[in-house]
């Protein structure tokens, strides 16, 4: 606990490190030994996983895990059913729909939700225990990914965890934390820690950080592009098993080799969508462009419209001075879970860097507020927002009425200064 210690008085946060404690302490204190991790399927949610599981052997609670793009109330129950009477532990994602997976729970399973996005607060009890890093001050755009968040809560249950440092340094990158030249607060702590321990070796190019990890022989930026593309070109057939396995274990050549073949595909698909944005698909509709992929992408998870909406952000074709809202139709099929009856389209956000820049001032209303407010005007589940990247879920139909309750929201925020 002490290196925590003098992480939190390094950034002044006290409450930080209390919230640490506190769900350290809930964990030391579980009388049960069995249960799963719901994660997300990107770098960032790839290596948390790897973390907690670590976290979760040493504390002899043997889990499952399930790989969710979007939490929604269907996904929800059918966990929290398959689960009753065990720990259900959320990471890099849930945050915001903590108040509806503890409606759906109904005191059936303990829950512990271990996010970095802007979340809603809720009444915890001896069965629903949250952390979150935005609700205790600390930024997890820029200070601190959810691979940190993990790592920080490992090694205040036990210093032995100290040898997964590395894999914040790589879900930190993932999660484009190092995007102003070096990763920043709790993450940069985390960093120094592997730096310590000989884990990881930084290398400056031009005004930027590289960080090169010696458990992978490659750089951060290589390793998290590799494990993004297992969970989310590869979503469908599990690809983020492989990411998890190799945090811990490394790369075999079996699974770069997939790695290389998933890029290929996500490559030739984003080829051909930027095609199709160039020849009409892009739409302009008061604050905000759109496209709406429909199946375009398949068998691609929906975490890929995220990342094709981040590729093409500042591209010439992309007005920079409007939000960017990509939609993609989601699969009746789940991979951990199996079909699923529901009609749900993924929307997913980016903003142009000049826009950007003007969010991040506070001169316009970033994604933290905006998704929300659209998301709750459509009955739709946004449950991981940034202030310049974010996601919801919507019922397929609600695109045009989702984007109408954007630009209101906009609107009301620019009258109203934020």
């Amino acid at each position: 606990m002490m290196s925590i210690m003098i992480a939190s008085e390094c950034f002044l946060n006290h409450e930080f490190l209390e919230g640490i404690r506190k769900m350290s302490s809930r964990m030391k204190e579980f009388s049960g030994d069995r249960g799963v991790i719901v994660h997300h399927n990107d770098a960032d949610g790839i290596c948390s996983t790897a973390i907690l599981s670590k976290l979760c052997e040493h504390l002899g609670i043997k889990v499952d895990m399930i790989c969710l793009e979007k939490v929604h109330p269907i996904l929800v129950d059918k966990i929290h059913t398959k689960y009753e009477g065990e720990v259900v532990i959320y990471t890099d994602l849930a945050g915001l729909a903590a108040k509806m997976i503890s409606e759906i729970n109904a005191g059936r399973c303990t829950v512990w939700i271990i996010d970095h996005h802007p979340a809603a607060m809720i009444e915890e009890g001896d069965l629903f225990f949250m952390l979150d890093s935005e609700v205790l001050g600390v930024s997890g755009d820029i200070f601190i990914s959810a691979s940190t968040l993990n790592y920080l809560l490992a090694v205040s249950v036990s210093e032995e965890l100290r040898d997964y440092a590395y894999l914040a340094v790589v879900g930190s990158v993932g999660d484009y934390h190092d995007r102003s030249g070096g990763i920043l607060g709790f993450d940069r702590f985390a960093l120094e820690e592997a730096l310590s321990l000989g884990q990881v070796k930084v290398k400056i190019e031009g005004a930027r950080e590289r960080y090169y990890i010696k458990f992978f022989n490659e750089f951060a930026s290589d390793v998290a592009r590799r494990l993004t593309n297992l969970g989310t070109v590869g979503y469908e057939r599990k690809g983020y098993r492989k990411g998890i396995k190799a945090c811990l274990e490394g790369f075999d050549e079996e699974t770069i080799s997939e790695a290389e073949e998933l890029e290929r595909v996500k490559k030739e698909k984003f080829e051909n969508a930027i095609k199709y944005l160039r020849n009409g698909g892009l739409h302009i509709d008061g604050y905000v462009q759109w496209f709406h992929l429909q199946d375009m992408f398949s068998p691609m998870g929906v975490k890929a419209v995220g990342e094709f909406c981040q590729l093409i952000k500042d591209m010439s074709f992309i007005k920079e001075d409007r939000y960017l809202l990509g939609f993609q139709n989601c699969s009746r099929y789940i991979p951990d879970l199996g079909d699923v009856d529901w009609n749900a389209v993924k929307v997913s956000g980016r903003i142009p860097t000049l826009l950007e820049r003007k969010v991040l001032s506070g001169e316009a209303p970033g994604y933290e507020i905006v998704f929300p407010k659209a998301s709750e005007a459509v009955g739709g589940i946004a449950d991981a927002t940034h202030k310049i990247a974010a996601a919801t879920l919507i019922d397929k139909g609600k695109e045009e009425e989702f984007i109408k309750a954007f630009n209101k929201v906009i609107e009301e925020k620019i009258k109203v200064p934020v």
